[in-house]
């Protein structure tokens, strides 16, 4: 079997070498990201690995039948890049990583809103700077605030129990599907009630076309002056004009951003001496009250290890037996 990974990073070498030597085979890996200006370097695989980051358009899929590509694994849980019933009608099967570890993704959404409502970020740039006075860095204490997380799959459950740890106001959660277990750490309610009550939203839902622009002028003005909005799950769902709009207003008090719509324009990058196209984003990256990090929520070395050895398994799954538990049939 032949496989070609796309966007690979320095830090999964490791990994792919420990799966290399569990298959007794080599991969071939690519640091780019696949599109239709490379997909000719698939020639000669019948096996991609990929990622979110990798745009594969309906041409990229013909180009790669062409090529005689059979499997296709992402190193992702979202594969919102791709167009999934295209691939199915052309007869690539496609998997994913449904989860790859939700416990690094939930820490670090506790850890986004303790920067956020602690001012922490400008804290530490001040340090940097070796600029220590306090005036104007106003804290809020999570005990007197109320929480709202929209979404108790996985991720959002984890992060429900470890807000219980510090003793918010309330837990509010909404999702489609209420677990009794959550019941005992917060409160079920209404998408407009939560909005309407909660100091900071948390958002840990998938990108659809039921949820794109789920965060827009109408949801903003729902919420309470000041809230803090807190967004680890996919850029898709955020209406970034209207993110800026409530900012600039003072209705958003701040928000931490770890996935942005076109965020393949800056992460894993060094834009220091760029100035982006994206001229919304350039403005988010110079406010006091917004923390934008690299799609790095998932980052951890369980994660990498996980999202690697999964693809991988998924690809010789599909080669030995034709078909793949963890294989995508629809969006």
């Amino acid at each position: 079997m032949s496989i070609a990974v796309y966007s690979f990073l320095d830090d999964e070498a490791e990994f792919f070498k420990l799966m290399e030597k569990k298959y007794n085979t080599k991969f071939t890996l690519y640091k780019y990201h696949l599109n239709i200006d490379n997909v000719k370097d698939a020639k000669g695989f019948d096996s991609i690995v990929f990622n979110a980051r990798d745009i594969i358009t309906d041409k990229v899929f013909d180009k790669l039948k062409e090529y005689g590509v059979k499997y296709m694994s992402t190193r992702s849980v979202g594969y919102d890049n791709i167009d999934i019933d295209y691939a199915n009608k052309i007869g690539i099967k496609i998997a994913n990583v449904p989860s790859y570890s939700p416990n690094s993704v939930s820490e670090f959404t506790v850890l986004s809103l303790l920067s956020i409502v602690k001012n922490y970020n400008n804290v530490l740039i001040n340090g940097y700077n070796r600029n220590y006075i306090r005036t104007g860095l106003v804290a809020k204490e999570i005990r007197n605030l109320n929480i709202g997380v929209i979404g108790t799959g996985r991720i959002g459950s984890l992060t429900v129990k470890h807000l219980k740890g510090f003793s918010p106001k309330n837990i509010f959660v909404y999702s489609r599907t209420e677990k009794e277990e959550i019941k005992n750490y917060a409160e079920y309610m209404s998408l407009d009630e939560l909005y309407a009550n909660s100091d900071a939203v948390i958002y840990h839902i998938p990108y659809s076309k039921e949820t794109e622009n789920m965060i827009c002028r109408d949801s903003i003005n729902k919420m309470k002056k000041g809230v803090y909005i807190i967004n680890v799950s996919r850029g898709g769902i955020v209406n970034n004009k209207d993110l800026l709009e409530g900012l600039k207003s003072g209705h958003i008090g701040g928000a931490a951003i770890d996935v942005y719509s076109n965020e393949i324009e800056y992460v894993n990058k060094d834009i220091k001496n760029v100035v982006l196209k994206d001229e919304i984003i350039e403005e988010l990256f110079k406010m006091d009250n917004v923390i934008i990090t690299p799609h790095f929520a998932f980052y951890t070395d369980e994660a990498l290890l996980n999202m690697v050895s999964i693809s991988i398994d998924n690809i010789f799954e599909f080669k030995n037996t034709g078909k793949c538990i963890n294989q995508i049939t629809k969006f």
